[in-house]
């Protein structure tokens, strides 16, 4: 399927504009350490040594926790953890009992174990950087976002890697802090420094600039994911729906036409934006066809709006017969009295333009018991006419006549009632 959608892009127009943003350096608002440094500091690192006490409960709960008693675990180093001293005992153990508390899903006990020892600053260099990125990852799913933001940057700059998930979860606290502005560069750290592109960073980085209605943007962060990841559905008629705000409708029409012909569109209103943009680019055909299609396929809701937008098409395309059709079926399914006497309405104004004039009396003769005013006007016009030309001129006089009897219609009315009258004449007809 990925070979597929790469060949779909490539056939279009707009395929040139996909090409993947270059990796520019980001300011992420502080220094990451090289390699030489942390090196350097981690040489440089004290590492302590348990007491005998602490190091013996540790081992108890390791063999505990082996065994997969993980509750068992926990229990011991409890009963041992309010008596250890501060400094680096406390927290060698908090960061074994904050790393059980987590496994168990205990995170209101787990994060501010895992944060004392990490605040602590005693650990060994491997310890106090599991604790550092434990206690940000936590917090984030504690919806403490400012200390899971805080935890990890702590951990990029004390470790100094470049870990794109990382990077990925202090875009996602800024995104759920509603900093959508500082979303950007972790964002794109993510990206360049994954060995793979990772849809969710792309969706970030989207959200991002959809949030803050920098439209322009959002379009190229999408053809960018697009270009790298075209089987991810939804950002299909994402794209496109971004081209119909900035109002390129061409190249709206194109995004979704691909993920149309791709399978992708699952969704009514989906499917109604294709026809939609059909429809605005003048192509009323496709978009009378794709609304009936996915009608009766039960794709879109069989309303009777819905069926008429079929009929509107059909009727634009000049599919009369299938116009027709549509308004008929518009016209069952509505209990709107105004709506079901307008579809009638157009149904027997079809049928008239189609030279089918006997025909054409049944809906709008039905259409007079749901219309008022002016519309039943226009349809005693259409029923004249429709008996004029069918020959039945008595019934062409006697509905011009009620036709005349209404304001818009009368000076027309007048003018069809002599011309009748002459044509009756001619043909031996007595009125």
């Amino acid at each position: 399927m990925k070979a597929a959608m790469k060949t779909f892009v490539s056939a279009l127009a707009f395929a040139s504009v996909l090409v993947a943003v270059p990796a520019t350096a980001q300011d992420l608002g502080f220094e990451i350490p090289s390699k030489e440094t942390v090196k350097a500091q981690k040489e440089n690192r004290d590492n302590q040594a348990a007491s005998q006490g602490v190091g013996r409960a540790i081992m108890d709960a390791f063999e505990l926790y082996e065994q997969e008693q993980l509750k068992e675990a926990i229990a011991v180093l409890e009963e041992e953890y309010p008596e250890v001293d501060g400094g680096y005992d406390k927290a060698y153990m908090g960061r074994f009992l904050g790393t059980l508390y987590a496994q168990d899903e205990q995170l209101d006990r787990a994060l501010p174990i895992l944060k004392a020892a990490a605040d602590a600053d005693v650990l060994g260099w491997n310890d106090q950087a599991a604790s550092l990125k434990l206690a940000g990852q936590l917090a984030l799913q504690d919806e403490q976002y400012e200390n899971s933001i805080d935890y990890l940057v702590r951990w990029i700059k004390f470790t100094g890697e470049k870990d794109p998930q990382i990077f990925m979860f202090i875009a996602n606290a800024y995104y759920q802090q509603k900093e959508f502005e500082k979303i950007v560069p972790f964002a794109r750290a993510a990206l360049n420094n994954a060995d793979e592109p990772n849809k969710n960073v792309y969706t970030l980085l989207m959200a991002s600039y959809y949030e803050r209605k920098m439209y322009s943007q959002a379009i190229e962060i999408l053809e960018e994911g697009l270009n790298r990841l075209p089987e991810v559905s939804q950002w299909w008629t994402q794209l496109a729906q971004f081209y119909m705000i900035e109002e390129n409708l061409e190249k709206a029409l194109a995004t979704i036409e691909i993920a149309y012909l791709a399978d992708y569109l699952d969704k009514e209103d989906q499917f109604k934006m294709l026809v939609q943009l059909y429809d605005n680019e003048g192509i009323p055909y496709k978009a009378a066809v794709t609304m009936a299609k996915h009608i009766d396929s039960g794709d879109i809701e069989a309303t009777a709006k819905n069926m008429a937008t079929a009929a509107n098409s059909f009727h634009r395309a000049k599919e009369f017969a299938e116009a027709v059709n549509w308004y008929e079926r518009a016209a069952a399914a509505t209990d709107d009295a105004e709506d079901k006497g307008e579809y009638l309405r157009k149904q027997g104004s079809l049928l008239l333009q189609n030279e089918q004039y006997i025909a054409a009396a049944t809906p709008l003769r039905e259409a007079l018991d749901y219309l008022e005013g002016n519309d039943q006007g226009r349809v005693y016009m259409s029923l004249a006419e429709a008996y004029f030309y069918g020959g039945e001129y008595r019934e062409a006089m006697r509905y011009v006549n009620r036709a005349a009897e209404f304001d818009g219609q009368r000076r027309s009315a007048r003018s069809w009632r002599g011309y009748i009258q002459s044509t009756a004449k001619r043909k031996g007809v007595d009125l």
